[in-house]
């Protein structure tokens, strides 16, 4: 699953060593940020044309999306190239789904054998989240295949929403194509040729999860979800105009509010793990609302079943050893999908695997 027109490897390491002068510091360094008041914006375009025309990655996106994961773990992205009619038909038919009655969704109903299809009763922490949501996947890259934690549910016909299956196919196309673009800047960040990491996707895991947040009526005794960071590589989110994502920075929780047009980009546990911790899988959550109904949808970017996944050696050094031991993506997300099913105790987390 590797995209046309990306630089070849001679060719990408040779660009890598240019961006990575240019980009004045060690990899392992964290860069400085000014003190913001939300993530900042960072128009990808030129990343995205580069990955189209197998040009060089552009050395001021690479820096500016190195120092947001290194200081928020989150940015805006903007310039992705995902058509706005699109946008608006996908919106539209999410909006359709969640509005059918809760007798027609139970028939696909995701189960503790498969994670995919449609829920009410999902722990985020070990906490009920005050949401309904719908997790479509690409087991094994097909997004019709069987995987190691299930398959695809569509709705059939009598469902009476004909447009939805091939409108949220030709979106998760989109999304995964505006993650593997950002990894690919990311790589080269971490001093890595762009396309370091395109073998761990080549049978990739990733799904796609539609959102749906009804109103609450005692908003200060819930969470639509509760604190956590996202298991995977990356995340690439669209949301509704409302707010109600926060990050935590600086010990305080600071809104991310929605941008027109712009994709909410936040790395995940898989690249703080790449990174031996440079890149930072942030702690966010999603507050109720009592008079306000809100819609998002995630997309995110997973590896194989089968990688192991390990700090890269360009951020190992004497003064920063590796922080983590392999870990297997496979065994770790079917621990994960358990802990989103029910309450278990003490979920799987990345820090279970720190070296001491």
């Amino acid at each position: 699953v590797v995209a046309a027109g990306c630089p070849k490897p001679a060719v990408a390491m040779a660009i890598a060593v240019l961006v990575h002068a240019a980009l004045a510091v060690a990899s392992v360094r964290t860069p400085t940020v000014a003190k913001a008041t939300k993530p900042p914006t960072i128009n990808i375009a030129p990343l995205v044309k580069a990955c189209d025309e197998g040009g060089p990655l552009d050395p001021a996106c690479v820096r500016a999306i190195r120092e947001a994961c290194s200081h928020w773990g989150f940015f805006y992205a903007v310039g992705h190239g995902v058509d706005r009619e699109l946008m608006d038909r996908f919106y539209d038919q999410q909006a359709k789904f969640f509005a059918l009655d809760p007798e027609v969704k139970l028939r696909i109903k995701r189960s503790e054998a498969n994670s995919k299809g449609w829920y009410d009763d999902e722990y985020t922490k070990n906490k009920l989240d005050w949401k309904q949501g719908f997790d479509i996947g690409a087991q094994d890259g097909d997004l019709d295949a069987e995987g190691l934690d299930g398959h695809n549910q569509w709705p059939d016909e009598a469902f009476g929403v004909p447009d939805f299956e091939p409108t949220i196919r030709e979106y998760y196309g989109e999304a995964f194509r505006v993650a593997r673009v950002l990894v690919r800047a990311m790589a080269v960040g971490l001093g890595m040729p762009a396309e370091a990491f395109d073998r761990e996707f080549d049978q990739h895991t990733s799904y796609l999860r539609l959102n749906y947040y009804p109103l609450c009526p005692k908003p200060n005794d819930h969470l639509c979800i509760s604190p956590h960071t996202d298991a995977g590589a990356v995340t690439v989110l669209t949301q509704s105009p409302v707010q109600s994502l926060q990050v935590l920075q600086g010990g305080s929780w600071v809104d991310v509010p929605p941008v027109e047009d712009a994709f909410v980009i936040n790395t995940g546990d898989v690249m703080q793990v790449w990174s031996n911790g440079l890149y930072k899988a942030p702690l966010h959550r999603v507050i109720t609302h009592e008079d306000k109904v809100r819609y998002s949808a995630p997309f995110f970017l997973n590896p194989n079943y089968s990688t192991n996944y390990a700090p890269m050696p360009s951020c190992v050094t004497d003064e920063r050893p590796a922080k983590y031991r392999p870990i297997n993506w496979g065994d770790f997300r079917m621990a994960r999908f358990r802990g989103d099913f029910a309450d278990v105790g003490t979920e799987t987390q990345i820090s279970d695997f720190e070296i001491a």
